[in-house]
């Protein structure tokens, strides 16, 4: 399984073990534009013989409207049907970079989309 976080300047990629149910942080990706990602999430997909994907999908706190991120995560998914034919799954990943943000204390907050990615990954293997 693959794990993504779709962010505007970073994407973060997780691995995820359906046998072991555990979710890995594999990388992140500069978003370059939506088929620069697309193209390396093919190559991932690939490398990793993965069957499904699982996108964040960052609904608002509120639950009034859909943020802009979801819109742009919306548009991403749509795209991503479009080009590459796997099973595909939203998981909401409220809160998620902030809880990587707390797991990676001390650590890089510039590397905490990997780590995002794999969060939102764990919670969609841990309902399955």
């Amino acid at each position: 399984m693959l794990g993504i976080d779709y962010g505007d300047k970073r994407v973060g990629v997780a691995i995820g073990l359906t046998e072991g149910k555990i979710a890995l942080p594999r990388e992140i990706i500069d978003n370059k534009g939506v088929d620069f990602v697309l193209g390396r999430i093919k190559e991932i997909i690939e490398e990793e013989d993965i069957d499904v994907v699982v996108v964040g999908a960052p609904f608002s706190l509120s639950k009034k409207d859909k943020s802009e991120q979801f819109k742009k995560t919306e548009n991403f998914v749509k795209k991503f049907k479009k080009e590459i034919n796997i099973e595909l799954f939203m998981e909401d990943e409220r809160l998620s970079t902030k809880e990587a943000e707390g797991l990676l204390r001390g650590g890089k907050k510039k590397n905490k989309d990997d780590v995002a990615a794999a969060l939102i990954l764990q919670s969609y293997l841990n309902r399955i």
